[in-house]
């Protein structure tokens, strides 16, 4: 039945994909999906209020630029990942739960791969939430130098799986459509989504959510992945979770924790966790988690050994980029080699197959008197 599940899966991915190439001729989207498959160079029916832009000099390098990076990573990420979520995570995992992925920018296209039915996303990061202008509102040159930068600010994750955030905060600042706004939704338009709404809010002193500005700013789009799924959203809130931060920003912490626990999603994260000055942030994730999914960049291991988490290995740990040498885990390398199951695709730092590695530490309730070691290979 396990085979069959992930034949079934991975049978949809690739009618996902088609998506992109017959969209139903019959559909009116709304005025935010419009704008979501302009940007994202995803066809759209004559219908589409965008239709004339879409002719415009220039528009069809545009789409063809995004749909080979979306070829790419749909092939060495999106359907591999949403294989081995179907296989690994939904039977261990509550679907029906929240997903924290702080320190993760605008990256809304892993939490759809690995989490694809989570009824709200929480992304969080220092990146600006930025504006969406109404693409025919800009001039035949300001919108060509927009969607150039555009897909600048989306290579990187697209070819590597993760952001760089220097180079990412260029694309950014740069033309019309600013900020991670315009980001999320080219990832929801080239995943196959449906954006119903926008809309932006912020985060007031309590965490209670402030309509029409004040407190820290943050933007929800509410999406659906066909017409008959329930609606989906993505939260994203722009705040600084360093503890001599939290003064000021931890209001962020207090409106997370109204979504009640949730699984937690951590890649390429720096390190942070690692240092004594993230603690605020570390304590909050581990007491708000069902589990959690990271590479070795999140949480440090020795965290998941007090007998409250069942951990799962996949892939290699064979240290970090040596620039993050000092974060190495002798104890987490003994546990890979002690038995991990192999994985199927890259991820964080080092991305490429083979040199990639992901924990999946879920908790135990109630804990175990002895730590939590790998489960027996299947």
């Amino acid at each position: 039945m396990k085979v069959l599940a992930v034949l079934l899966l991975a049978c949809s991915v690739c009618f996902a994909q088609e998506v992109r190439r017959a969209l139903p001729a019959d559909r009116t989207p709304t005025a935010w999906d419009s704008v979501a498959k302009f940007l994202a160079g995803v066809p759209a029916a004559p219908s589409d209020p965008l239709e004339a832009l879409r002719r415009t000099p220039g528009y069809a390098e545009h789409a063809a630029a995004f749909e080979a990076m979306w070829s790419r990573y749909n092939e060495h990420y999106f359907s591999p990942i949403r294989v081995w979520s179907s296989a690994e995570l939904a039977p261990r995992i509550s679907s029906a739960a929240p997903v924290f992925y702080f320190f993760g920018g605008p990256d809304a296209i892993s939490c759809l791969a690995f989490f694809p039915d989570a009824p709200d996303y929480l992304l969080g990061g220092l990146e600006p939430v930025g504006s969406v202008p109404e693409p025919e509102s800009l001039g035949p040159d300001a919108l060509g130098e927009s969607l150039a930068s555009l897909r600048a600010s989306t290579d990187v994750i697209l070819s590597y799986g993760h952001f760089i955030t220097k180079d990412m905060k260029s694309g950014l600042e740069a033309g019309g459509f600013k900020g991670v706004t315009p980001v999320m939704l080219v990832f929801l338009a080239m995943s196959g989504c449906e954006v119903l709404d926008v809309s932006r809010f912020g985060v007031g002193a309590e965490g209670t959510v402030v309509r029409g500005g004040g407190g820290l700013p943050g933007v929800m789009i509410t999406f659906r992945k066909t017409p008959l799924s329930a609606p989906q959203r993505i939260h994203y809130i722009q705040a600084n979770v360093a503890d001599d931060s939290l003064r000021t920003s931890g209001a962020a912490l207090k409106w997370a924790g109204g979504f009640g626990r949730g699984n937690v999603y951590l890649k390429a994260a720096s390190y942070l966790l690692h240092e004594p000055y993230f603690s605020g942030i570390m304590g909050f994730l581990l007491d708000h988690a069902q589990s959690v999914l990271q590479d070795d960049s999140g949480v440090p291991f020795s965290f998941f050994r007090d007998g409250s988490w069942t951990c799962r290995f996949f892939g290699t740990y064979s240290g970090t980029l040596e620039i993050f040498k000092k974060y190495r885990q002798p104890e987490l390398q003994a546990a890979f080699a002690a038995g991990a199951v192999p994985l199927a695709f890259g991820t964080g730092y080092k991305w490429r197959v083979g040199q990639s590695n992901l924990l999946l530490a879920i908790r135990q309730d109630p804990p175990r008197a002895e730590p939590a070691g790998p489960e027996p290979l299947r």
